[in-house]
């Protein structure tokens, strides 16, 4: 008696994976959380800070970095993750080059770690959904990284915003060489997706 493709693959299929036994009850228990939804929003107020930041040192028409804020951040509300994030920081960055002391705007320095943490909690909300909970201890898990990328732009920061007025020039390219550095050393894994 010849089978056709269909039972034999039923046939293979029980054969493999049929073990006659039901599955055993597994018991899986949440630590402390952080409600996705929590991500989101922070990720949205972000988003807005830093345009807005961007935007009060602009020179432009008020009403432009307004609306392109509340574009950006509309977005973001609807689609959270890295592209408007991305997006915002571009945003900012043209904004900036409004500002009265553009090209180099002392502003930079402080914006820059609200931009890195705009970057951050786009990857995070584009992981997590509005209904998902993240526990803390995920979230401690990349916070170290986190918190010395932050520190360390912020001393530079604070140290180049004490010689914004003074003409140092091997300065501004010693501080670009550490953030690059910086940014090469602490952001060159992802935050522990398999490859």
């Amino acid at each position: 008696m010849r089978r056709t493709l269909p039972a034999r693959l039923r046939a293979w299929w029980r054969s493999r994976y049929d073990t006659g036994r039901p599955l055993p009850v597994v018991g899986v228990t949440l630590g402390r959380h952080v409600p996705g939804v929590a991500l989101r929003a922070l990720f949205v107020v972000a988003v807005a800070g830093l345009l807005l930041a961007a935007g009060a040192r602009t020179t432009l028409i008020t009403e432009l970095s307004v609306a392109i804020a509340a574009v950006v951040t509309v977005w973001a509300a609807v689609r959270p993750g890295p592209a408007p994030a991305h997006v915002a920081l571009l945003a900012a960055a043209l904004l900036l080059l409004g500002s009265a002391a553009a090209p180099f705007d002392p502003a930079v320095v402080w914006l820059a770690p609200l931009a890195y943490v705009v970057t951050r909690l786009g990857w995070w909300a584009s992981h997590v959904a509005a209904a998902d909970r993240v526990e803390l201890a995920a979230l401690r898990h990349v916070a170290a990284r986190d918190a010395v990328v932050l520190a360390v732009a912020l001393v530079i920061g604070g140290a180049a915003w004490s010689l914004a007025d003074r003409q140092v020039p091997w300065l501004v390219a010693l501080g670009v060489a550490a953030l690059a550095a910086l940014a090469w050393t602490a952001v060159r894994r992802d935050d522990g997706e398999a490859r």
